[in-house]
């Protein structure tokens, strides 16, 4: 019973100081002198990034281990705001009969553009605590889809079986991805310095997920 306890304190202090490692990496740093930025704005500085996500094709009758490119950046809407813009590069999968993740779910090609900030109001003063609230408890963020359409294009078919979802209105979460999960197992065999899961609501219904990794430094 005391050899239990004893590692129970022992897992409690390693998950502790994999916390604290953690947000030391992913907290942005402020320059020396400037004022303190908003939650937003640390959020945003967060998320950006040139992105990957793995996928299998099925090409001329052979897998084909290939990437969905998804590029996140800041932009300023036409209202003016700071928001972050995650763009669906084409995969270019003509050739392939189908596409599918690592646990054999068929998957679309997605192209277009979604652009999304957080909800409220968040006040300077508190935003480094916030963004560490957020990662220890929630281990991301929750943002609303400003505007943006993502066109959904089912691999493999003939005619092309294409539908475009307006994702206005709509939901969007980051999160980290942390040991065993089915992200975490889904990326495993990439390194980088930060797994994050992505997920998309649309007003409709469609939902859509995506294991990503940073690809290219920034």
């Amino acid at each position: 019973m005391m050899g239990e306890h004893l590692g129970n304190r022992l897992a409690v202090r390693i998950y502790q100081r994999h916390m604290a490692g953690l947000l030391a990496i992913l907290l942005p740093a402020t320059a020396t002198g400037q004022s303190p930025p908003d939650l937003n704005a640390l959020v945003i500085e967060w998320a950006r990034g040139h992105y990957a996500s793995p996928v299998l094709c099925e090409v001329a009758g052979n897998t084909i281990r290939g990437i969905r490119r998804i590029l996140v950046t800041p932009e300023t809407s036409a209202r003016r705001e700071r928001v972050t813009a995650v763009r669906f590069i084409d995969m270019q999968v003509d050739d392939a009969s189908r596409c599918f993740n690592t646990v054999g779910q068929s998957i679309p090609n997605v192209v277009g553009v979604v652009r999304m900030r957080l909800p409220g109001r968040p006040h300077p003063e508190t935003a480094a605590r916030d963004f560490k609230l957020a990662i220890r408890r929630d281990r991301g963020f929750e943002f609303e889809i400003v505007d943006g359409a993502l066109r959904l294009d089912v691999v493999g078919t003939t005619p092309a079986s294409t539908r475009t979802v307006d994702f206005r209105g709509g939901r969007a979460w980051l999160r980290v991805v942390f040991p065993a999960t089915d992200a975490a197992r889904e990326l495993a065999e990439f390194r980088s310095p930060r797994k994050v899961l992505l997920e998309l609501q649309a007003k409709d219904t469609t939902r859509l997920s995506f294991p990503i990794f940073i690809a290219a430094p920034r």
